[in-house]
């Protein structure tokens, strides 16, 4: 297969370049490096307050370093449950230890120069840091792939200026989500890169590990890597031949990195068993079906006809698609949380900032859905712009990010979340009309400083009708939904209102549902409840002890074995709690009616008030 020709839009002072092997060597770090400092700059807020303060932003992070702390204390590698989510029975985590493993090397190394605490905020600080690392590293790979090698510079502005490094990779940001983005950049662009390659396998097996990676850690992106992995099929089908190299290091890649990485992180006896929300036995089998056909195809169906191809290519799909029509529930295919208690569902995750709809987020913050929106289509735009002036091998990769971004709009209508995996692509797509402006002025300038400047005051122009207000705007919404709070919410979900709880002596305590990461990561006390939808049991007692009228509500705390009714309260939660059970033991307590079998605890400088149950304290001491 012969190399397309070089546009003058994506090679545009390649010659130069080359001539500067030493530059080529030290860009990236140089950029890499500078881009670090403006994220350090720009978040020194937060930097300062993790270091101080052990604060934490969002009920994931607070959930993710329990779950370390308890690797470190001793708890099996493959025992992924947390015991003081409703004890004694505890919740087995979905999460995976692909994130929890360097978080807890990254304590142990500064443990070595530091005490236990600072160690861990010092984890919490690098952790994100090197993730927005290797995100710019992911923006100058993939603005190369896309946009030419002139434009590699601007990739990794472009993961600056897209928003997301300010709601998924800020100092104190440790949950799963960063990491799946960087490995979602690369993947998509490695996969990109197999377009018109002359030797596609080292692409395709790099985009088939990344998708790997991202599997391991959860499947929140599973309907971008889905196309992702779909490519290569498509390409065999346009391309016949063309494809065995896409079709072989895709297989290759996907299926070597995955079965050493499920193996290592998911119990041998959980082999088995189908999940909803993870990757399962079922969905690795399906897999590994998939990668074989790829091979198979590859090694002896490539230079088939268009018919056998087409035969070819559905028995490839069917023999992928059979494992998880067989071993997985209908339910879990359709919805991740069907098993959810409906009372749960209802007063807890339907409100959700991260699951509601781009509808519901107009209705919360209009401006925020419109910038969303507005963002989302602007990429968008420009990606067909791309596909218009490209030609070739060129204009398929701009096809193939334009189908991406599109499947992140369509999905984050649904859900607002998707919007932060889709940001990086966005910014990605701008790149097109970016590189046109560029070529288009260094065409007419003999200075290439005067160029290189109109052309980054063109992309900043770009960004800043389009992303730079997601700097700002995006980070507000990260956190869990706070029980249907309004006002109150940034006390009532501010880590630092609970640290005051850390002297409360151990026992389990009753609580809203989102409060409940941040009891676990200040204090030694168990919850009923948490915002984690596997917690079902714990979830629905807790809400079942808080609508209780109050005699109710005292039979089922202390046959819970409860020691503890903690609860914080704005204006709009009392109205709240009043509205969903008005003679609850929640709504008075707000009132002020506090029930005989309950006295406050002495703690202070808190909106949070702690009531310990009547003898549950002697009980829990014998």
């Amino acid at each position: 297969m012969t190399r397309q020709t070089p546009s003058p839009a994506r090679d545009a002072f390649s010659a130069s370049q080359r001539a500067k092997p030493g530059w080529d060597a030290w860009a990236p770090w140089i950029v890499g490096l500078l881009a670090l400092a403006v994220y350090f700059l720009l978040g020194a807020d937060r930097v300062i307050d993790v270091w101080r303060h052990g604060s934490f932003y969002d009920t994931d992070d607070a959930a993710r370093m329990v779950e370390v702390r308890d690797l470190l204390a001793g708890q099996s590698w493959y025992d992924m449950t947390v015991w003081r989510f409703d004890p004694p029975r505890g919740m087995v985590s979905h999460w995976s230890r692909v994130v929890d493993a360097p978080l807890a090397a990254l304590i142990l190394a500064f443990r070595l120069f530091l005490d236990g605490a600072l160690a861990e905020r010092a984890a919490r600080i690098v952790f994100p840091a090197l993730l927005a690392l290797a995100l710019f590293g992911a923006g100058f790979y993939a603005a190369r792939v896309f946009a030419g090698r002139s434009m590699r510079l601007f990739g990794v502005a472009a993961m600056v200026f897209c928003g997301v490094l300010w709601w998924q990779f800020p100092a104190g940001r440790i949950d799963h989500h960063a990491p799946q983005i960087v490995a979602l950049v690369v993947a998509v662009a490695a996969m990109a890169a197999c377009f018109g390659a002359t030797d596609a396998f080292r692409p395709a097996a790099l985009s088939g590990a990344m998708t790997a990676l991202s599997l391991a850690i959860g499947l929140e992106n599973l309907p971008f890597l889905v196309v992702v992995a779909a490519a290569p099929l498509a390409l065999y089908l346009w391309r016949g031949a063309e494809a065995r190299a896409t079709l072989t290091g895709f297989g290759c890649g996907l299926a070597g990195a995955l079965t050493p990485l499920f193996g290592a992180t998911v119990a041998p006896a959980l082999w088995p068993i189908p999940a909803c929300d993870a990757l399962s036995g079922p969905h690795v089998l399906a897999i590994l079906a998939g990668c074989a056909a790829y091979v198979l195809i590859a090694r002896f169906a490539a230079a088939a006809g268009l018919r056998r191809r087409v035969v070819a290519a559905a028995l490839a799909g069917a023999g992928a698609a059979a494992p998880l029509a067989l071993l997985i529930p209908v339910a879990c295919l359709v919805d991740p949380y069907s098993g959810m208690d409906p009372l749960v569902r209802t007063y807890w995750l339907d409100p959700n900032p991260e699951v509601i709809s781009i509808l519901r987020q107009a209705q919360r913050d209009a401006n925020l859905a419109l910038l969303l929106v507005v963002s989302t289509l602007a990429g968008f735009l420009a990606t067909l712009f791309g596909v218009w002036r490209a030609s070739g091998s060129d204009q398929a990769r701009w096809a193939f990010l334009a189908g991406q971004i599109a499947l992140g709009g369509l999905l984050g209508a649904l859900h607002v979340r998707v919007f932060s995996t889709v940001m990086p692509l966005v910014a990605l797509g701008l790149l097109a009309p970016a590189a046109s402006v560029r070529a288009f002025i260094e065409s007419r300038v003999s200075r290439p400083r005067r160029g290189l400047a109109g052309a980054l005051a063109a992309l900043v122009a770009l960004y800043a009708s389009s992303s730079m207000g997601l700097m700002v705007e995006l980070p507000e919404v990260g956190p869990a939904a706070p029980d249907n709070v309004g006002a109150g919410r940034d006390r009532c979900m501010s880590s630092a209102s609970y640290e005051p709880l850390r002297t409360l002596a151990p026992g389990l305590a009753v609580s809203m549902i989102s409060p409940g990461a941040y009891l676990l990561a200040h204090t030694d006390l168990g919850v009923m409840a948490a915002p984690y939808h596997r917690d079902n049991h714990g979830n629905r007692a807790a809400l079942d002890i808080l609508f209780a009228p109050p005699d109710q509500a005292e039979h089922l705390a202390r046959t819970a074995g409860a020691r503890y009714v903690i609860l914080c309260w704005g204006a709009d939660a009392a109205a709240s709690w009043k509205t969903w059970a008005p003679q609850g033991l929640a709504a008075r307590i707000a009132q002020g009616e506090v029930p005989g079998w309950l006295r406050p605890a002495p703690v202070a400088q808190t909106p949070v008030h702690v009531y310990e149950i009547v003898g549950a304290g002697e009980k829990s001491a014998n």
